[in-house]
């Protein structure tokens, strides 16, 4: 039975002094894992000044896992090339239908 928390990486060494793996998260389930890099994503942000809506998922780009952060408003909010290391990917948020 599989669950759809991530895993921390853990060594003999982890915990023992403070160093190695301890507390990393696994790359093995990336998406779980963009998820949670999101947050504080979304979060700085906030702070940075933006008000308009803001939502984060992970994506996949050519391949590859990325942060898509959809924006809703006329202008985008000043994301960074890269979040944590990963790829972040700007999209305007699609009109609700009325």
């Amino acid at each position: 039975m599989t669950s759809n928390h991530p895993y921390f990486v853990g060594s003999r060494t982890s915990g023992v002094d403070g160093s190695s793996e301890g507390g990393r998260l696994s790359t093995v389930r990336l998406p779980q894992v963009l998820v949670l890099y999101s947050v504080p994503l979304l979060k700085s942000l906030q702070a940075a000044g933006y008000t308009g809506k803001l939502n984060a998922e992970p994506a996949l780009v050519d391949g590859v896992w990325v942060l898509k952060v959809t924006y809703e408003g006329d202008e985008p909010p000043p994301v960074p090339e890269r979040w944590h290391g990963h790829r972040v990917v700007l999209e305007k948020a699609e009109p609700a239908n009325a």
